[in-house]
């Protein structure tokens, strides 16, 4: 049961990360988050980003465990890897923030 869990920790990982920027961004664009500023980036931006490189930091902490936690077994390897995909999916998944107009 143990290996189920760590293979399948780093894209759950992903998939909360994504729902929590997700979230943000309607709850911004449906406030005044994207039109109040904060120097030169909105209060919308700024909060999607300190979100999304939370995420990628505790990606990359819950993997780095994982890889301190794994044996030689197949289950183990693959849930490191795995980590590194969720890792990957949460930077690609937040490009848009830093590249894109956050509300259209």
């Amino acid at each position: 049961m143990i290996a189920l869990l760590r293979m399948t920790a780093g894209l759950t990982h992903w998939a909360v990360a994504f729902c929590v920027l997700y979230g943000l961004h309607g709850i911004g664009c449906a406030g005044v988050w994207a039109t109040t500023m904060v120097g030169p980036i909105s209060v919308q931006r700024l909060v999607l980003s300190i979100a999304w490189i939370g995420g990628v930091a505790a990606g990359i902490a819950l993997t780095g465990w994982l890889y301190r936690t794994r044996s030689d077994a197949p289950t183990d390897q693959i849930g490191v890897v795995l980590g590194w995909v969720g890792v990957a999916a949460i930077i690609v998944t937040g490009l848009p923030i830093v590249t894109l107009p956050t509300c259209l």
